[in-house]
């Protein structure tokens, strides 16, 4: 019996399809993800649900309870047009329950992020101010957890609670805000190079600290001129530079969709819940 012709090319082609085919076949990933999501849509996602429901207690505020919104201790005398925050939001059964409620329910993701943060801060700051990174996550806490309970507790009810909560909320909201901006801007690892998203987030941190700070200001004053004064429209202007407050401090948090901008939350199929 003839043995066949084996051409050496025609074997060194073969052997190569099949070196060429192992190499391309995907390898089996060790973990499965479940779910994942970019932490830029959370964010966004999460603050925008806030924002929408201040802005609906507010306005449903004006169009039907704005005379009873608006008097204070001076009486009836003094027309004010705005209601401040705690009484939009806890004076009224239909806002009260829609704020807390999305409150309560974005808390969590706003935890999630705060944790996120930590490692960002951890792995671009100088290993000597690590311990800024804590005092960060812990102030941030702090801020998540004081709003939770100015938003059950509220003025009308129980406003030593609701008051405490208030002053510890601002107080950790501004230190973060500032310090935050500083270690971002000094603090950083002199060999990392920022990327176009951060110097952009870092410019409107500085900018939404400098004018929620200002508009504290203004907002105090205002309410203590009311307080010794009674006159007309300066309750009105407290309440527009408390909407400020807020509004400045939700756009300062929203600056997190440039910094964690490649970052993805995601649960794998053990229901582990990480970050990468």
């Amino acid at each position: 019996m003839e043995e066949p012709n084996i051409d050496m090319s025609d074997l060194r082609r073969i052997t190569s399809m099949i070196q060429n085919y192992s190499v391309s076949c995907p390898e089996k990933p060790d973990k499965r993800y479940l779910f994942q999501i970019k932490v830029y849509w959370l964010s966004i996602v999460t603050l925008l649900s806030v924002l929408v429901t201040f802005v609906f207690c507010v306005l449903w505020t004006i169009l039907f309870k704005l005379e009873d919104a608006t008097s204070t201790h001076c009486g009836y005398r003094v027309k004010n047009y705005l209601p401040t925050i705690s009484t939009a939001v806890g004076n009224y059964p239909v806002q009260r329950f829609i704020w807390t409620l999305v409150i309560i329910a974005h808390s969590p993701i706003r935890l999630i992020v705060v944790g996120i943060y930590y490692q960002y801060y951890t792995s671009i700051i100088k290993p000597s101010l690590h311990w800024c990174a804590v005092l960060l996550r812990f102030l941030s806490t702090v801020e998540v957890c004081s709003l939770v309970v100015l938003s059950i507790f509220t003025s009308s009810d129980y406003y030593s609670i609701h008051e405490k909560s208030f002053v510890t909320f601002i107080c950790a909201s501004e230190l973060n805000m500032v310090i935050s901006s500083i270690l971002l801007k000094k603090g950083r690892i002199t060999k990392t190079v920022m990327t176009k998203l951060e110097v952009r987030s870092l410019k409107y941190k500085i900018y939404f600290t400098v004018f929620n700070m200002t508009s504290f200001a203004i907002a105090g004053y205002c309410f203590l001129r009311h307080n010794a004064y009674c006159e007309s429209g300066v309750y009105t202007f407290f309440a527009l530079f408390e909407y400020l407050v807020v509004l400045s401090n939700m756009t300062f948090h929203l600056t997190s969709v440039w910094d964690l901008a490649g970052v993805s939350l995601v649960i794998d199929d053990n229901l582990n819940l990480t970050y990468r």
